[in-house]
């Protein structure tokens, strides 16, 4: 069990080098060195919420055997320790998975094997009477992990395979039982709508669609357990007027809910994830947990009702925290940072704080020289969630990774010298692998990822030389909530979108507008991934001053950005790649 205060997480780098050497007509084409994206140490957040010491263990019990009219309480479904409170899971930025029971918490899962972008909370799926988890791998896998030993560094080592196709979907969900049978459901939502999918008590059924595509409105969908009392599980929405319950009626087909009512007005826009689905404080009735951009987590006692009592602070300190456990947001993965390079090729790296700032600068090292090779940041190439440098050799014009893992197989991909851009938006033909886009004078390309970081799927040209109008192309995840990557475009005209459509012959759709001709102010513009911790792309611009804008994302594709905030007063001029 862990005790310490702080740990370091495994691979940190903060100094190394690459050299890619000049060569003459005959030689070997250059091997670049290697790179671990460096994060900050690990600093365990705070967990406190009041009347948790009051909590009773209950008595081993198989949650699916249960009658939901006899025992309707929500009080185990993230009992880890088994005190008789809910508690706490969450991934950080390395990847690690943690459950936090407020005076103990546990390594549980470790980032080089677990796979995980989203963290579901169904409750005890597996008959023991312990509460499970379950995870959804960026490539679209269910996983159900035991949660026998949910509270031991390493406790959730193994796992069954529940189903696959998941990444067609950009939210999953389980709220409880809905239909009363005593068995936890899934709900689903993809750009089509909602889709409910029955638990059958080791797994769930086949998806029935229970909603149309208003519910894309929504940027949390909170799985919350019974809130109203009546022994049937609730669902929790945000959108832009506020937050509404959406109450089961315990119906076995058809629609699930009975009429929403809101419980909560604009002032939950502070929140970047809501979660709940458990009793924290063990008194019987479900709460929330909601974060705010500020790092600080707060804890609502539910009253039963659907309603709840005024917050009260839980602790700081949980912006390091990518995704928590049954939170309502749609995950990011894979990138959270930015590499910078200066003119004379010495490489830094900025890890994002996910208060939508960049932390101190780590010196990756020298040897960097930009006429020798052109740098992209890439979303994850494979599905350890870390992100990985791609260098373009202008020698032979190859994509080389310069990941770690890569160092005996780095030539990632074949391409040409007259690429002058190279960008890793993530995955934009839907199968939950990462790509990559090419640009020459004359045509764009699209590289489809295989999965591992060391090879690509042939490239398949998807546009012509109508892209060369655009002296900037950058992006890294879902800027409109879809579930899909997207790319930013800027040209002399403004700056333009290009939607992710889920399709390897068109993976970008049609552009939209979204910004003007001062965009042409910003000397670079970065797409760093989520750095505030909403799960929506951001972007950073730096201008010939040495200031430095975050825009955070909005998730609407028509206005993607927010106002920009300045985080960088000078210095950045120094850099003149910024990726």
């Amino acid at each position: 069990m862990a005790t310490s205060a702080a740990i370091v997480c495994a691979g940190l780098l903060v100094s190394g080098s690459m050299t890619i050497t000049a060569h003459a007509a005959g030689n070997e084409a250059p091997t670049p060195g290697t790179v671990a994206v460096p994060h900050a140490s690990f600093a365990r957040p705070t967990f406190t919420v009041p009347g948790r010491e009051n909590a009773v263990a209950p008595q081993p019990r198989n949650l699916m055997a249960r009658s939901a009219a006899v025992d309707s309480s929500a009080a185990q479904r993230a009992d880890f320790d088994g005190d008789g409170a809910g508690d706490l899971a969450y991934r950080e930025g390395w990847g690690d998975v943690y459950t936090d029971w407020g005076n103990g918490y546990a390594d549980v899962l470790s980032g080089e094997t677990a796979q995980v972008k989203d963290l579901l909370l169904p409750g005890d799926m597996t008959g023991d009477g312990k509460a499970d988890l379950l995870v959804v791998t960026p490539t679209g896998s269910l996983r159900l992990y035991s949660g026998a030993n949910a509270a031991v560094d390493g406790g959730l080592s193994s796992y069954t395979t529940l189903s696959s196709g998941w990444q067609a979907y950009n939210k999953l969900v389980v709220p409880g039982d809905l239909n009363g049978d005593g068995a936890p459901d899934l709900l689903a939502r993809s750009t089509a709508g909602l889709f409910l999918f029955p638990g059958t008590g080791k797994n769930f059924g086949k998806g029935i669609q229970v909603g149309g595509t208003g519910w894309s409105q929504f940027d949390q969908l909170v799985g919350a357990d019974d809130l109203t009392g009546d022994g049937i599980a609730d669902l929790v929405a945000r959108n832009a007027t506020g937050v509404y319950v959406y109450p089961g009626n315990g119906k076995v087909t058809g629609y699930p809910f009975k009429t929403q009512f809101q419980i909560g007005g604009t002032g939950w826009a502070q929140y970047n994830q809501i979660t709940g689905g458990t009793d924290y404080n063990g008194n019987g009735t479900a709460d929330l947990a909601a974060r705010g951009y500020d790092g600080k987590l707060y804890f609502y006692d539910g009253k039963g009702t659907g309603f709840f009592q005024a917050r009260v602070l839980s602790g700081p300190g949980w912006n390091t925290v990518t995704q928590l456990a049954g939170a309502g947001n749609n995950a990011a993965y894979g990138k959270a940072g930015v590499f910078a390079r200066t003119s004379n090729g010495t490489l830094y790296y900025y890890d994002g704080t996910g208060l939508g700032k960049l932390s101190a600068k780590y010196l990756i090292g020298s040897g960097w020289t930009r006429s020798e090779s052109r740098l992209t940041h890439s979303v994850s190439l494979r599905s350890d969630g870390s992100s990985d440098l791609i260098a373009h050799s202008t020698y032979d014009g190859h994509l080389y990774n310069t990941a770690t893992y890569a160092e005996n197989d780095t030539d990632l991909a074949g391409g040409s010298k007259s690429y002058n851009l190279i960008v890793g938006p993530g995955d934009l033909n839907g199968d939950g692998k990462s790509d990559l886009i090419a640009r020459s004078s004359t045509a764009l390309y699209f590289y489809a990822g295989n999965g591992d970081g060391l090879s690509m799927k042939g490239r398949v040209q998807v546009g012509g030389s109508g892209w060369s109008q655009y002296n900037k192309l950058v992006g890294a995840g879902d800027l409109n909530r879809d579930g899909r990557a997207d790319v930013i475009a800027r040209s002399s005209a403004g700056l333009f979108f290009y939607p992710g459509t889920g399709k390897s012959s068109t993976p970008l759709g049609t552009r939209t507008q979204v910004g003007g001709t001062g965009w042409s102010q910003y000397s670079n513009l970065a797409a760093p991934g989520d750095i505030n911790g909403d799960g929506i792309a951001d972007l950073l611009a730096s201008n010939s001053k040495g200031e430095l804008f975050f825009y955070a994302g909005t998730g609407v594709a028509k206005t993607p950005f927010k106002a920009r905030v300045q985080i960088g007063t000078g210095g950045w001029n120094q850099y003149p790649d910024l990726v």
